[in-house]
């Protein structure tokens, strides 16, 4: 026994080896089936490449390489891809960099968070212009009061409210009460104490007074031994009812803790929206507004003036704001500013926090808005009290930027770029460094920009010429710009061109002389459908008031083009034609039909609505022998992504579609003509509007079923509607050993494909209709590994040498 479970063991292992180490072969990529691969076989064959050292570029050229169509090689990609965990493909890293994401996303528990509960999940990582607006989007901040504080001296009791009395001393005792809805509480031989509306401080004043006619020693001095002291302490806090109404993100009713003030509360609500103001929140008790709320100062400064505490019924309005700013540029925070109606710039760059090193400090543009159109204003900042308006635009320019001996020269000479200014430099010395114009300068005019007090900027034009003859020479300064033209770039290339209804339309250099005629003859003369009496020609102009940009001039001719046409003109630089179509004109378009109708042939389309309905009664309906359930519509398109569409039509039938030599393919759209011809209102998604092109087949009605593939004899076999797919199977012989029994598939007459359906360990066939072929696809092509065979044989030959190895040991 114990050497035949040495056996059983060793024969595990190696059906274990066996299975496990086989390499990845290169040389089997063109024999794989990639559809009848599993996922654990792709992702086995994947793990192998991998551990050969292969990515998924290099089995992308070695599949060329060996003749895998770009078909099977983009599935293999996909399906390689589309694997649970993919290995190798991306960066693990990255995926762990994903995984922490979605950790840190997640909620840490099911408690909600203080108020906003409908806002939870809404936080964004993009940034809002409007400043003060993110302060309340940031999921780790709470503004939930602390509970686990001392109680503010301040703080107003009422009902709900749980307070502690203490008395120790010469006596002791512990009285826990909650504030009732009479605004008092009950102690034994003193009766009601009043205590709503009292602050902490004033409660304890209160109850130390009433408690002195029970207990003497409270009058006691404070070192008599008959000393008796009482405290009260806040135990248990109230909650009130807060009204948040107006531009917040969730308006309502909220219940908070007493101890809440106006930001906890504005908190809860989500805090304003992008239409709220953030700088006068009001504050209304009674009927009274009792303060406001300035939330920039508290973001800027800390500043909590109006941050009260809320009571029970207190409503908080946020109201639309009423002027806002726009600062860009080089400041420390850029965005959206709400001002108010007495603030300056200077105040607003206090929000903005200031400029950066870079900025332009000296003047400070404003793009205003006034009336219909805008502004702009120009302020110096040692004059910053301007007031701002709603929708002001600020923009802070950079520096300049200015060098102290840079001077620069472009264009058409030897060696541009930029050289040192040096002491009584002069423009000849600058053309004699950059070792003067290349041929093709125009030397008859060049261009020196210079910038005066760093802000004017001046233009001094001179001859090349004259510099070189000694006739002219300037000094230089500091930032001066030399622009050397080439004779090239100051001519314009002026053209003319025709387009529309022309046979040729064009665009040709501009040839002076030439009329409109002319170049519609030169453009191929008119189309068919065109129309010689509606004539553009779109001309360039000048116009000084800028509300022109090109004039439109009429030609009315022939379509014989006839010389000497009243409308006849000459064309000006750029000049551009456009002929027009008549009006109503369409190009006759024609679908056709063939196969059981009574009339089959070519028919126009009438109109822009015609459907397949109305072609077949164009036809004079459907012969008596017509298969209604066999109509197709062969349909032209032409499709751009040839590499996706390959890979779409090889998962189909050869009979799916058709490639013409054009690069116009023809796909077949399977009918239901039972449908399309009934009377069923819904009839209309079932008839199809017929495009140019349309070709419909009916095909006559067929008694046979094809079968094809992987069985024992392909064979035509009389259709009887009582027979089922297996049967016709078997009416064939059966399948073949290399069969795909679970890829069985069926091609109706009209082009459908079903295929097989697999739940569990069961099959569902598809039906079969008179003329449809059922095809069965071969298993793929084994790539590596033992098969099944060949394992058991090899077990079978270690358990009988196992067995001799046991019978030579006894």
């Amino acid at each position: 026994m114990k050497y035949i479970n040495c056996v059983v063991l060793i024969v595990f292992l190696l059906f274990f080896t066996i299975g496990h180490s086989q390499s990845f072969d290169p040389s089997n990529l063109k024999s794989l089936d990639i559809d009848a691969l599993s996922d654990e076989q792709v992702s086995l064959y994947w793990e192998r490449a991998q551990d050969e050292g292969y990515s998924l570029g290099d089995l992308e050229l070695i599949g060329a390489s060996r003749g895998l169509s770009k078909s099977q090689i983009t599935k293999l990609k996909r399906r390689i891809e589309s694997l649970p965990v993919t290995s190798g493909i991306g960066s693990s890293s990255q995926e762990e960099v994903v995984d922490s994401k979605v950790v840190r996303k997640a909620p840490a528990s099911d408690e909600r968070r203080f108020g906003r509960g409908e806002l939870e999940n809404t936080s964004t990582s993009i940034s809002n212009p409007l400043f003060g607006f993110d302060f309340f989007n940031n999921p780790n901040i709470s503004f939930e009061p602390a509970l686990n504080l001392a109680t503010p001296e301040n703080y107003q009791l009422g009902p709900g409210d749980q307070i502690t009395i203490s008395v120790f001393g010469a006596a002791e005792d512990v009285f826990e009460r909650t504030v009732g809805a009479n605004g008092s509480i009950n102690i034994p031989n003193l009766g009601p104490i009043v205590l709503s509306g009292l602050t902490i401080k004033e409660a304890r004043t209160k109850v130390n007074g009433r408690f002195k006619s029970i207990y003497s020693g409270i009058s006691a001095q404070e070192n008599s031994p008959y000393r008796v002291n009482v405290d009260l302490s806040l135990t248990g806090i109230r909650r009130v009812q807060v009204n948040i109404i107006g531009q917040v993100k969730v308006p309502g009713t909220y219940s908070l803790s007493a101890l809440s003030n106006v930001l906890n509360a504005l908190y809860a609500a989500g805090g304003p929206t992008e239409n709220g103001t953030f700088r006068n929140i009001l504050i209304v008790r009674d009927g009274i507004v009792i303060g406001n709320f300035d939330i920039y100062k508290y973001i800027i400064s800390g500043n909590t003036e109006g941050n009260l505490f809320i009571k029970d019924q207190d409503a908080i309005i946020v109201r639309p704001y009423d002027k806002r700013v726009n600062v860009t540029g080089e400041v420390k925070r850029p965005g959206l500013y709400e001002v108010l109606p007495n603030e300056s710039f200077t105040d607003l760059s206090l929000y903005f926090g200031g400029f950066t090193s870079n900025a332009y400090k000296e003047k400070v543009v404003i793009e205003r808005v006034e009336g219909a159109q805008r502004s702009v204003k120009e302020i110096d900042v040692s004059e910053s009290n301007v007031a701002l308006v709603d929708g002001d635009l600020i923009d802070i320019q950079p520096i300049t930027d200015r060098f102290v001996n840079k001077i620069t020269i472009e264009g058409s000479i030897y060696r541009p770029g930029s050289y040192e200014l040096q002491a009584d430099m002069k423009l000849s010395d600058l053309l004699q460094k950059s070792l003067g114009p290349t041929d093709d300068a125009f030397l008859e005019r060049a261009i020196l920009y210079r910038t005066n007090k760093g802000l004017k900027k001046e233009a001094i034009s001179f001859s090349i010429n004259e510099v070189v003859s000694g006739d002219f020479d300037i000094l230089l300064k500091r930032e001066d710009a030399v622009k050397v033209f080439s004779s090239s770039s100051l001519e314009d290339s002026m053209t003319l061109s025709i387009n529309g209804a022309v046979n040729d339309p064009k665009t040709i250099p501009f040839i002076d002389g030439l009329k409109v005629g002319d170049l519609i003859a030169l453009g191929g003369g008119f189309r068919d459908g065109a129309d010689p009496l509606s004539v553009d020609v779109f001309r360039r102009v000048v116009d000084e008031d800028l509300s022109t940009e090109s004039k439109i001039l009429k030609w009315s001719g022939n379509e014989e083009l006839s010389v000497g046409i009243n409308t006849d003109f000459e064309l000006k630089p750029f000049d551009r034609i456009s002929v027009r179509f008549r009006k109503g004109f369409v190009k006759q378009q024609s679908v056709s039909v063939k196969g059981e109708v009574f009339y089959p042939g070519e028919y126009s389309i009438v109109s822009k609505n015609d459907r397949v309905s109305d072609l077949i009664q164009n036809a004079g309906g459907l012969s008596p022998y017509a298969n209604i359930k066999g109509a197709t519509l062969i349909r032209k398109l032409r499709v751009r992504d040839e590499k996706t569409q390959r890979a779409l039509v090889e998962n189909l039938s050869d009979d799916g579609e058709i490639i013409n030599e054009n690069n116009d393919k023809e796909f077949r759209i399977a009918l239901d003509l039972e449908k399309i011809l009934s009377s069923n209102k819904n009839k209309l998604k079932y008839d199809i509007i017929l495009e140019e092109g349309d070709q419909l087949t009916i095909p006559s009605f067929k008694q046979t079923v094809e079968v094809r593939g992987e069985v024992l004899a392909p064979a035509l076999i009389r259709f009887d509607k009582r027979k089922s797919l297996k049967s016709y199977i078997n009416g064939s012989g059966g399948f073949t050993s290399n069969a795909k029994k679970g890829k069985v598939y069926v091609i109706k007459a009209n082009g459908e494909v079903s295929s097989t359906k697999k739940f569990l360990f069961f099959r569902n066939y598809p039906d079969v209709e008179p003329g449809s072929v059922i095809l069965i696809p071969p298993k793929p092509e084994r790539t590596g590994g033992l098969s099944v065979q060949e394992i058991i044989g090899i077990t079978t030959g270690l358990g009988t040498l196992g067995l001799l190895v046991d019978r030579l040991a006894n």
